[in-house]
């Protein structure tokens, strides 16, 4: 059975890994793979990760589509903050001002004026 990986390769571009009983197996090209004879040692090395050509695709092809929605994520996120800096540039901070009312440039006396009489409500 053929069986691969994605686990990356020695300078010489070769992978090899040996099962519990000693048996080695060289795991070569793009990707890594090997042809495995041995049922037991396909089970051996399915357990501890390789996987069929079939499972390899597959992978494959979900680490394509994550990578791609994690792409679109990322565009989508800059263009929020973008939106957001453009919206906060119109905003005035609130450490601009000294809290004083600005009215006919008067200062502030502290009273309360009372309401007139016009002004009660009467129920």
């Amino acid at each position: 059975m053929l069986l691969l990986t994605a686990l990356p390769a020695r300078k010489t571009g070769e992978l090899t890994v040996r099962t519990d009983d000693g048996t080695a197996y060289v795991f070569k090209g793009t990707p890594l793979s090997c042809e495995v004879q041995d049922e037991d040692h396909v089970d051996e090395l399915q357990i501890k990760g390789f996987q069929t050509k079939e499972e390899f695709d597959a992978e494959q092809k979900f680490q394509q589509v994550a990578a791609k929605r994690a792409e679109r994520i990322a565009e989508r996120e800059a263009k929020k903050a973008q939106a957001a800096q453009d919206d906060d540039d119109d905003d005035v901070p609130a450490s601009t001002g000294d809290g004083l009312p600005k009215e006919d440039n008067t200062a502030p006396t502290g009273r309360v004026r009372k309401a007139g009489a016009a002004s009660l409500v009467k129920g």
